[in-house]
C-alpha cells in the first residue's frame, strides 16, 4: 500500500479532523516521541487483538467438537475477551484498519435494520454450509463480533442443542477463523506501517482526532442514544452487545484503550507544550470514567429499568461529556484548530 499517497489525502478520509494552525506550541520535531510511543503502544494492542481472537477460534472449534456447558462457557468468555481486545484499539481509524473495511468486518455497528440478524438467518436456512472463503466474500455484517454474538446469545439459539447443529456451528467456525485471519493481517501490516506512521507529522494530528472522536461516539451514540439523552426516547436496542448484555463492558474496554494506548503520547505532547496541569485533568477525568464503568453492570438495558443502576449510567455519561470538553481544551492548549470530521454521523 502506498502510505505515502494516503498521508497526503488525509482530509479525503477524515482522518485529520484536527488541524496543525500556523504556529503549533507543539514543534514538529517534538511530536515524534509521542508518536513513537503510540505505534508501540497500538502494535501491542493489536498483537493482543490477534492473539485473543485465535483463542477465540480455537474454543469454537473445541465447542464443536465436544459441545457441553463448560465448552460453550468458555466459548462465550473467549468471545468477551476478543472483543474487549478490539474495543481498547477501536479508536484507531486510520491506516492498515482502513484497508478493506476491516473496521466494519471486526464490528458493524450500528445496525439499525438488523442486517446481522437478518444474515445469520439466511445462512442458518441456506443449503449449503458456509466456508471461510464464502463469509470472507460475504457482508461484513456477517463477519465480525456482532455476527457472532447472534449465534451465542440469541434467544432462539440459547436452546439445548441449538448452537451445536451443524450448520450453526459450520458458521461459528467460519466467522472466527476469518475474524482471526483479519486481526492477524492487521497486526502485521500495523508493523509494516510503522515507519511511515513514526515519519509523518500529521499522523500527530489523526491520532488526536482518533482518540477525542472516540470520546465523541462514547458521549452521542453509545450513551446518549441508547439511554433517551439525545433527544428521543431510550432504545436499548440501539446499545451495542444488547443481546449478550455486555455494552457496558465494551464501553470499559474503550476507556481503558484511552487510558493504556492514547494517553501515553497524549502527555508527551501536553508535557511538552508545558501542560502538566491539563495532562493531570485529562487523566484523571479519564480514570473517574473508567473506574465508573468498571464498577457497574455488564449491560446497558438492564439499567434503564433499575433506578440506581441507571443513575450510574447517568454518571458515566457526565464523566464521558466532562472528558469531551477537557479535549477541546488540549486541542486549543497544543495550538491545534479542530475542523469538519467527514466521518461524523451514521
Amino acid at each position: 500500500m502506498n502510505y505515502a499517497f494516503v498521508s497526503q489525502h488525509l482530509g479525503r478520509f477524515g482522518l485529520a479532523a484536527i488541524l496543525l494552525a500556523t504556529a503549533p506550541l507543539v514543534a514538529a520535531s517534538e511530536q515524534a516521541p509521542a508518536r513513537d510511543r503510540w505505534h508501540e503502544a497500538i502494535g501491542e494492542g493489536y498483537s493482543q487483538l490477534a492473539t485473543e481472537t485465535q483463542a477465540l477460534a480455537t474454543h469454537a472449534s473445541n465447542y464443536c467438537e465436544t459441545s457441553s456447558s463448560e465448552s460453550r462457557a468458555t466459548l462465550e468468555a473467549s468471545w468477551l475477551d476478543a472483543y474487549q481486545s478490539w474495543q481498547r484499539v477501536r479508536f484507531v481509524n486510520f491506516g492498515p484498519i482502513e484497508q478493506q473495511s476491516r473496521a466494519w468486518q471486526i464490528q458493524f455497528w450500528p445496525d439499525r435494520k438488523n442486517l446481522v440478524g437478518r444474515k445469520v438467518e439466511n445462512w442458518l436456512k441456506a443449503d449449503t454450509s458456509p466456508s471461510i472463503e464464502a463469509i470472507a466474500n460475504d457482508s461484513v455484517a456477517i463477519q465480525g463480533f456482532p455476527a457472532m454474538e447472534y449465534l451465542l446469545f440469541d434467544e432462539r439459539l440459547s436452546e439445548p442443542g441449538a448452537l451445536a447443529e451443524p450448520k450453526a456451528c459450520d458458521l461459528l467456525l467460519a466467522i472466527s477463523t476469518h475474524l482471526a485471519a483479519t486481526t492477524q493481517a492487521l497486526q502485521h501490516d500495523w508493523q509494516t506501517f510503522g515507519e511511515h506512521y513514526r515519519d509523518t507529522q500529521s499522523y500527530t494530528a489523526a491520532t488526536l482526532e482518533a482518540g477525542f472522536q472516540t470520546l465523541d461516539t462514547l458521549e452521542t451514540k453509545r450513551l446518549a442514544q441508547p439511554i433517551g439523552l439525545a433527544g428521543s426516547a431510550a432504545n436499548a436496542y440501539l446499545a451495542e452487545a444488547w443481546r449478550s448484555e455486555r455494552s457496558i463492558k465494551l464501553i470499559a474496554a474503550s476507556l481503558v484503550g484511552l487510558d493504556d494506548i492514547f494517553l501515553p503520547g497524549l502527555r508527551t505532547l501536553l508535557n511538552d507544550a508545558g501542560q502538566q496541569r491539563l495532562a493531570d485533568t485529562f487523566a484523571e477525568a479519564l480514570d473517574d470514567a473508567r473506574r465508573q464503568a468498571n464498577q457497574m453492570g455488564a449491560g446497558l438495558a438492564p439499567a434503564l429499568e433499575d433506578p440506581d443502576a441507571f443513575a450510574d449510567l447517568q454518571r458515566l455519561y457526565i464523566n464521558v461529556g466532562q472528558l469531551n470538553r477537557l479535549s477541546r481544551e488540549v486541542v486549543t492548549a497544543l495550538g491545534l484548530t479542530r475542523g469538519f470530521n467527514s466521518s461524523d454521523g451514521d
